[in-house]
């Protein structure tokens, strides 16, 4: 007898099961979540303002025709939008339709360069989320459904410790700083007036105890310093690129949250090689999968363990007894490692991945690391690379029996280990974070050419 199709209440209902589950267990939804997604959520959450933007939405999300051409309320289409926002004062009469046309182009390169995280988000469309890659804080609205409240979740934690809430006041005066060139484009579109957000958060999962708050920013006390530098950092330097590499960090911490919850011991073996050594791959390939594997079966050691939310017979069972609901726990964990720069390749037909940091991320985790004026031995900032970010790459000076002791190998010190921290350091001296000095010196600092 086959089983009635579930009603629309039933699905909801498990919905808001499984929703609770992760709220329990992790403290937010896991989704297939971009840093773009994250960082609507983590702005939403620290300023408590949003912007609706619907000009910028229609101009930067081009369509050559109407959806229904029996209506006029559609205004995507270029000849329809371009007299409005003529009329509205938006855009120069001296912009013909051609340069019209050109111009919505660059404002979607500029302002969805994840490439599907921008959607047309106004009548007659709907979408489940519009997130903007935003050079500041008032390309920031209230479309996003992506982030499974991340951003929400890590300033409740960020919130429960001094050095969360000093790294929050960092970032709060980032957001204060002159905006960079990328928001200059856009500016004629955005809205002058802001709107208040209240926070759903508690709705969707409840209050985090403040007991368990101060728990989860115990265990992240030392990340949550190295983002509280990064953001010292980047508010002296007043880069271009300081809300873009914040964001970026605070992913980093993200996912080392994920890693810590599921393991004790979390190890990443960066492949700065990039795949000529074969056993280095291997290994590296080793510690992802292994990360991977800890972090989907972390919710069941989680729940028997007694040290998180309780959470209800009914909607664990709801959870366990879905294949997808147990399927996303991987597919957030991987697309967050792939989409901040730490694991390779980015490819989703990709089986084996492994960990390799781009350049970005590489320097974003530096400036994190590294007071100002501080230079460090490349052993010793290996060192804390490894003891703050998890990532091992062969330079610190028990490296070897740290991979070891996590029963990684076999890699030999010299023919393995040494030519994989040789690559690193190359990596670090093109970025212009260390230099050497003298034969077997390396020396690590921010600006390292004007330091030493």
């Amino acid at each position: 007898m086959t089983r009635p199709p579930r009603t629309r209440a039933e699905i909801l209902e498990d919905a808001a099961a499984e929703r609770r589950v992760h709220g329990a267990l992790l403290g937010y939804q896991p989704l297939r979540m971009k840093p773009v997604h994250f960082a609507t959520s983590f702005l939403l959450a620290l300023t408590g303002k949003y912007f609706r933007l619907e000009y910028l939405n229609k101009a930067s999300v081009p369509k050559a025709a109407p959806k229904d051409s029996r209506t006029i309320q559609d205004e995507y289409p270029s000849d329809r939008l371009y007299p409005i926002l003529i009329d509205l004062g938006r855009i120069d009469q001296s912009v013909d339709i051609d340069a019209f046309r050109t111009l919505r182009a660059h404002l979607n390169a500029a302002y969805n360069n994840d490439g599907s995280a921008l959607a047309a988000a106004f009548r007659p469309y709907s979408t489940f989320g519009a997130d903007y890659s935003a050079p500041s804080a008032r390309y920031i609205s209230n479309s996003s459904k992506n982030h499974g409240y991340s951003g929400s979740f890590v300033v409740r934690i960020f919130e429960a410790s001094l050095e969360g809430r000093a790294a929050l006041e960092t970032i709060g005066r980032i957001l204060d700083l002159a905006p960079p060139p990328l928001a200059a484009l856009g500016t004629p579109l955005l809205d002058d007036d802001d709107q208040d957000w209240l926070d759903p958060y508690s709705e969707q999962f409840g209050e985090i105890e403040n007991e368990r708050a101060a728990g989860i920013a115990a265990m992240m006390t030392d990340c949550t310093q190295a983002i509280g530098r990064l953001a010292i950092n980047l508010e002296r330097r007043q880069s271009s690129y300081a809300l873009r590499y914040m964001v970026l960090g605070l992913c980093c911490w993200l996912f080392s949250y994920l890693m810590r919850q599921a393991s004790d011991h979390p190890l990443l073996l960066i492949d700065a090689l990039q795949g000529s050594n074969p056993r280095i791959r291997a290994q590296s390939r080793a510690t992802y999968a292994r990360s991977l594997d800890f972090f989907s079966s972390s919710y069941e050691r989680a729940r028997h363990s007694g040290q998180t939310s309780p959470v209800a017979e009914s909607d664990w069972n709801v959870f366990a007894g879905s294949a997808e609901a147990r399927q996303i726990l991987d597919d957030h964990f991987r697309d967050i490692g792939v989409r901040i720069g730490i694991v390779q390749p980015r490819s989703g037909a990709a089986k084996h991945k492994h960990v390799e940091l781009q350049a970005d991320t590489l320097r974003v985790l530096a400036l994190s690391l590294l007071e100002e004026d501080q230079v460090l031995t490349m052993t010793d900032f290996a060192e804390r690379l490894r003891a703050t970010w998890s990532l091992i790459v062969g330079a610190g000076v028990d490296d070897g029996d740290v991979l070891r002791g996590g029963r990684f190998g076999p890699l030999d010190r010299d023919d393995d280990l040494r030519p994989n921290a040789s690559a690193f350091q190359a990596l670090l001296i093109r970025l212009g974070l260390a230099v050497e000095p003298s034969d077997g010196l390396t020396l690590v600092a921010i600006n390292a050419e004007e330091l030493i």
